[in-house]
């Protein structure tokens, strides 16, 4: 084309050797490059029109069998974009008015072709500055297509604020955003309305400043929404058109951060929660490690008693990051500390379903852990056939529920004497289990093994009963 420096497509209809050759020339004169096809009927202008790929069209308004019309009639149906001129010896001003209703690009008369190079040059450039305004209409018609899409999966809605009246137009993203049915256009004062009263003042104060230092607005405050629910709302706004004038606009974006905050709100439980379980956790290894230190006989007994205790430990803590640290079930704790020594048939567990919460689960992890390495090495479940008997039951008081748990050995060597210095497992149920729910610990020591009783109240315990993993039910094993 003219402006790319390709030759020019035309397409020229015309029944006249002479003036095609004319036509021809004054092209070349004008300087103008072109591939010209021409034709000079109905049947091979249409199949022209369907077949070439032309950049203009030239055409004579009389033909023997055809008319310029006629001829326009078919250009507009099959290429609608093509500049089409009129090039005539009989065209009228009447005439030429019509055509140029009808779609034509312009016309020429023939006496007077030294005009149709700039003419079709003209008409080349109309053409090319169409395309590109098409080219470019598309292009921001799909920016605007992919920007919608964003803002749908976003959730995010735009306002424009009238800072002249006050006025905010909200797009329908916006109006479900805020809860809002009726007019799009609202007054700020409307929309101050479902603000929550104590968010209010600080978004109008935020307004006001960024405004007046012309920066961008950023606030986050809580709306009434009409569903009866309080929802969070993140608004940002830039400045638009010079200050005091009709052109003064705030052009912004809003977008619902409840499920965000919500988000914010249980990670920051979840670190304070973290911090609280490494403290402890920590806590109890160092009294783990002391313990152990002070009555362990020598460094290998240390290693070995320390290296068992902390494996119990990493154990409970295993068993409720299953359950994201929610809690864990009685019978979980026994079952894990216990699966070592039981073949199926030493040790048997009857009682309801009790979920513990994590801290208790922990420390009583500890004490079963203890409980049961002391069963391994010097009670039942030291010899073939020593068994070993957990019950616990829910036993209603005055003072409220109280969970009691028999931990009750047979079938082991004899006990000839009571021992001289209390064990770990003991130490931490009386100290730990005490301090933190109020419980009780006892401890016999009949000839055929060592029966320990465990009260403590349920609510202080934090436990629950049924388990939220189900209904109430009798857990029994072996």
């Amino acid at each position: 084309m003219i402006l790319d420096g390709h030759p020019t497509r035309i397409l020229n209809l015309e029944d006249s050797d002479l003036d095609a050759a004319l036509i021809e020339e004054h092209l070349r004169l004008a300087g103008i490059r072109f591939a010209i096809d021409r034709v000079w009927d109905r049947e091979h202008f249409l199949a022209a029109l369907k077949e070439g790929t032309y950049d203009l069209i030239l055409a004579d308004y009389r033909l023997p069998s055809f008319d310029g019309l006629a001829a326009l009639e078919l250009a507009r149906l099959h290429a609608p974009k093509l500049p089409f001129i009129f090039v005539s010896a009989t065209l009228g001003e009447e005439i030429a008015i019509e055509a140029l209703k009808q779609g034509a690009t312009d016309y020429v008369i023939k006496s007077r072709l030294g005009r149709l190079g700039a003419c079709v040059a003209r008409a080349l450039r109309e053409s090319e500055d169409r395309l590109a305004r098409g080219v470019a209409e598309d292009e921001s018609a799909q920016t605007r297509k992919r920007l919608s899409a964003a803002l749908t999966v976003a959730k995010i809605g735009t306002f424009e604020w009238n800072l002249q009246d006050d006025t905010v137009l909200l797009d329908p993203r916006s109006m479900e955003i805020l809860g809002l049915d009726g007019p799009v256009l609202r007054t700020v004062e409307e929309l101050k309305t479902i603000i929550r009263p104590e968010d209010a003042p600080r978004a109008r104060d935020a307004a006001r400043s960024a405004r007046a230092a012309r920066t961008r607005y950023e606030v986050e405050f809580r709306i009434e929404h009409q569903r009866g629910l309080t929802r969070d709302i993140a608004l940002v706004c830039d400045w638009f058109g010079a200050p005091g004038t009709a052109e003064e606009r705030g052009i912004g974006v809003l977008q619902d951060i409840t499920d965000r905050k919500a988000a914010e709100l249980k990670q920051a439980l979840v670190v304070r929660e973290l911090h609280h379980r490494v403290k402890n956790s920590l806590s109890t290894v160092q009294s783990v490690i002391n313990f152990t230190l002070k009555t362990s006989p020598d460094m290998r007994s240390f290693g070995d008693g320390i290296s068992a205790r902390i494996a119990s430990l990493a154990r409970s803590h295993a068993l409720l990051t299953n359950d994201q640290w929610q809690g864990v079930l009685l019978r979980e704790v026994f079952t894990s500390e216990l699966a070592p020594y039981d073949d199926g048939s030493r040790v048997t567990m009857d009682g309801p379903s009790i979920y513990l919460p994590s801290d208790l689960a922990v420390s009583f992890a500890m004490a079963v852990h203890e409980l049961a390495t002391n069963a391994a090495k010097h009670g039942a479940l030291s010899v073939r056939h020593g068994k070993v008997d957990i019950r616990w039951s829910i036993e209603r008081e005055e003072d409220g529920d109280m969970l009691s748990i028999v931990w009750a050995e047979s079938n082991g060597p004899p006990i000839l004497s009571a021992p001289t210095r209390k064990g770990f497992g003991s130490t931490l149920l009386e100290r730990l289990l005490a301090m933190q729910v109020g419980g009780s610990v006892t401890s016999e020591l009949p000839r055929d093994g060592a029966k320990v009783v465990i009260r403590a109240p349920l609510a202080a315990a934090g436990a629950a009963t049924p388990s939220p993993m189900g209904d109430a039910q009798t857990e029994a094993a072996g």
